[in-house]
């Protein structure tokens, strides 16, 4: 699903991005983890092709951004990867002059130019899917920020995507509201959806996840199965961040 050969990102001269390779196949769950500024963000949004990566390669599912690529070839390469990819943000980006409804049917209308009665039955049965059947009408103002972070999925999921990207999704939330949030991913997970998430959820990573990335300074430090990273990490640099992150 996912191939990254050799990704650079700077800003200016500051590496932020270094050397980045890996291959993560379809249906697998990844969580990355890492100390803040690590890149980890970054990494996520250079594969949706909403930062301009420095060197390198990424395939998503067939379609390649190639730093060395004309301009005209990777715009087009971007917007088929952003048709099959869906991103959830820390914050939860809603319309708020639109209804719950509205703001996951808005995808559908303009860019699938689907019928408006169509539009509102998939993304009513999305909202039923992550548990918000009966929000349909109210507006985002109205919701906790679990409810609009919920809806957020959702909205990601009316395009059915190949592959979900979660940055941080319940960093903006209160603890209380972090579990129905997860609830959710962890559904998507049993599904089988090829997922990629930035978090500090480390019980969700160790439970949830095939797969731990964990990074440091821009770079990859260790690539394992959640139970040999987190009973067993193999570097000093990760056994610190553990200590520290199993201190509170």
């Amino acid at each position: 699903m996912i191939e990254i050969q050799q990704l650079y990102k700077n800003y200016g001269s500051h590496e932020v991005l270094k050397n980045l390779t890996l291959s993560i196949p379809a249906h697998q769950v990844v969580a990355v983890i890492g100390p803040s500024g690590s890149g980890k963000s970054t990494f996520l949004r250079c594969i949706n092709g909403l930062e301009t990566i420095t060197a390198g390669k990424i395939t998503v599912n067939g379609h390649e951004i190639d730093a060395k690529a004309p301009k005209k070839v990777l715009q087009k390469a971007i917007y088929s990867i952003r048709q099959e990819t869906g991103m959830v943000f820390q914050q939860f980006n809603l319309y708020p002059h639109k209804t719950v409804v509205e703001n996951v049917m808005e995808a559908l209308l303009v860019v699938k130019k689907m019928r408006k009665d169509q539009a509102h039955q998939i993304a009513s049965n999305l909202l039923k899917r992550v548990g918000l059947s009966e929000k349909e009408d109210s507006y985002p103002s109205q919701l906790s920020g679990g409810q609009q972070q919920r809806v957020a999925i959702a909205r990601a999921l009316a395009m059915e995507p190949q592959l979900m990207l979660f940055d941080e999704p319940t960093s903006a939330l209160d603890p209380e509201l972090v579990g129905e949030v997860l609830k959710v991913m962890k559904s998507l997970a049993e599904e089988g959806m090829t997922m990629m998430i930035v978090t500090h959820e480390m019980n969700f990573a160790k439970n949830v996840a095939d797969r731990v990335l964990f990074m440091a300074d821009g770079v990859i430090v260790e690539d394992a199965e959640p139970k040999a990273f987190f009973e067993h990490p193999q570097t000093a640099r990760a056994q610190q961040f553990l200590q520290q992150v199993n201190e509170f």
